[in-house]
């Protein structure tokens, strides 16, 4: 005689008014339950499934160059939100630009001869 499965454990999960009504009458129509209509369903779902890839973390950074990056960037929003509103010229913030790019190249040589 098999061994009758013992179900102690519960899922919840969250579904609209209309797809629980949905669910209810599809289950009454196979005249199961919910939960038997669910179990049976997910039970033809073909083995193995693919794995999800976990989630990568960021690489360690220096905090000091995220300091000065976010510094950089900070500045560049200065600059467009200064640029859109018409407080400065194009020389201006081409003059500006040419500061940040000057910042990002010495950024780059400290990072590549460390």
């Amino acid at each position: 005689m098999p061994k009758k499965k013992i179900m102690t454990e519960m899922i919840t999960m969250k579904v609209s008014p209309k797809e629980k009504e949905e669910w209810q009458r599809l289950a009454k129509g196979y005249r199961t339950t919910l939960a038997g209509l669910i179990r049976s369903r997910l039970s033809t779902i073909p083995k193995p499934l693919i794995p999800i890839s976990r989630p990568r973390h960021a690489p360690k950074a220096d905090p000091g160059l995220i300091y000065q990056v976010a510094a950089i960037g900070n500045n560049l929003n200065q600059i467009a939100r200064r640029v859109n509103s018409g407080e400065i010229r194009a020389v201006e913030t081409l003059t500006q630009l040419r500061t940040i790019e000057q910042q990002l190249e010495r950024l780059i040589e400290c990072t590549s001869n460390s």
